[in-house]
């Protein structure tokens, strides 16, 4: 999920927020975690080994139960309700009834389990779904070894009831500070930084002493330690070309200091700053994980009409309650002294903490985008869980609005390419129409 607010080299905003990306997202099978620094056997969960037990078959009382108690959630906390009116033409809360003899209607819990997965679909949004067991497994060791910000997202993982439907066995106490200040292990989730090459980062010369480019597969905070020594040396050895191409089409997301406190601040002189908002509808569940990030001191929904936001969604006034301005300011850490031109190429399946990349290039002209339009939800914290209470699967959903800097919402409007052009990659390098096309720019 990335995303922002950001966290690393980024001043003025709260500390600890970071997204979560749930596999599966806009094509993506990509789990962001927060910035990686070492792995721990000490702290990292397992699968259970006999000790849980699945839930016993439902019935059909327990299936309703669960559906009425996710619908409720949602309704009251979701954020993109109008939206998908407006794109898809459903109107979710009217379907309820719909919805709900559907799950009456499943004699089985697999056929609950998919009825479930389908009436969460009918949102149309990456974000929003039951996890997968691989996606929860994931989840576990980045929230398990997180500090106090990410308590609620792991307590609900950490249900008896969830703990037995995907098997897992509750995760042990983090280690106890030492006098130093430091543990004796550290929060993870991701590989160890002598690991070798990830695989996640593709370094090319397209043309020898003007071009080169520089693909991403994904922001995944698994791969941060180990891409960013191998981005700063290709960066540092073609520092003196004329244009730099970044690939981020395919990308799902992952974790916003993938770009925002590794790739960004290497190639930037001065400080750069980029305005986003973040809506927030008020719901009663979301209060807790807003508190462990820090979300304490919003401002009133009404305020928001003192800023200068032509294009702010109708319903931001009547179904919001508060909302956040994030003035993030990414500032140089070591720049690679990078005096040329960067285009970064998109495609429709750029998602959460990727998108939140297209939207910074976008909005601060760090980079001329060329593709096609993006998928969205860029902007923002990690999407939050629930745990159904009879069944024990959990469900993930966006609960804020992203709006850019002119109030349009990320999620519906996505971003457009200063660039339209076939966003094809199958095809090699230098015969993609994208890869043309910057050549054909960056020549004039």
């Amino acid at each position: 999920m990335y995303r922002k607010p950001l966290r690393g080299m980024i001043k003025g905003i709260a500390a600890g927020i970071t997204v979560i990306l749930i596999a599966g997202c806009s094509g993506s099978s990509e789990v962001a975690e927060k910035p990686p620094v070492g792995t721990s056997e000490a702290t990292t969960p397992a699968p259970a080994e006999g000790n849980a037990q699945a839930p016993a078959t439902l019935t059909m009382e327990q299936k309703l139960a669960d559906f009425d108690y996710m619908w409720r959630i949602l309704e009251e906390n979701y954020a993109f309700l109008e939206v998908n009116k407006r794109l898809n033409g459903e109107d979710w809360l009217a379907n309820k009834e719909v919805y709900r003899s559907r799950i009456a209607s499943a004699k089985t819990d697999d056929l609950f389990l998919r009825g479930m997965r389908f009436v969460l679909s009918e949102l149309h949004n990456g974000h929003t779904r039951i996890l997968s067991e691989e996606v929860y497994a994931k989840m576990m060791q980045v929230y398990g070894q997180g500090g106090p910000e990410y308590e609620p997202w792991l307590r609900v993982l950490q249900q008896p009831g969830v703990l037995a439907r995907y098997n897992w066995q509750p995760i042990a106490p983090r280690p106890v500070a030492t006098e130093s200040g430091s543990s004796s292990s550290t929060a993870a989730g991701t590989d160890h930084a002598g690991g070798g090459p990830s695989g996640n980062v593709t370094k090319v010369v397209v043309e020898p002493g003007h071009t080169a480019y520089l693909g991403f597969k994904s922001f995944g905070g698994e791969f941060m330690e180990r891409d960013a020594p191998v981005i700063r040396d290709f960066l540092t050895e073609v520092k003196d070309y004329q244009t730099l191409i970044l690939d981020i089409r395919g990308n799902g997301g992952g974790n916003s200091n993938y770009w925002g406190a590794i790739v960004v601040p290497m190639l930037i002189s001065a400080p750069v700053d980029n305005v986003t908002y973040d809506l927030y509808r008020g719901g009663e569940y979301a209060a807790d994980f807003m508190k462990a990030r820090g979300l304490v001191d919003l401002s009133p929904i009404e305020e928001l009409q003192n800023e200068a936001l032509p294009n702010l969604p109708p319903e931001a006034s009547t179904q919001f309650q508060s909302y956040s301005k994030w003035e993030n300011n990414i500032v140089p850490f070591h720049p690679v002294g990078f005096k040329g031109k960067i285009f970064l190429l998109v495609d429709s399946h750029v998602y959460s903490a990727a998108e939140g990349f297209a939207v910074f290039a976008k909005n601060t002209n760090f980079a001329t985008l060329v593709g096609v339009r993006t998928g969205g939800d860029g902007i923002g914290i990690d999407p939050l869980l629930l745990a159904l209470p009879h069944s024990g699967y959990v469900a993930s959903f966006s609960f804020s609005m992203g709006l850019v800097s002119d109030g349009s919402c990320n999620e519906e409007m996505k971003t457009l390419p200063d660039v339209e052009v076939d966003p094809d990659a199958s095809r090699p390098l230098p015969d993609q129409p994208a890869v043309r096309k910057v050549l054909e720019l960056a020549g004039k």
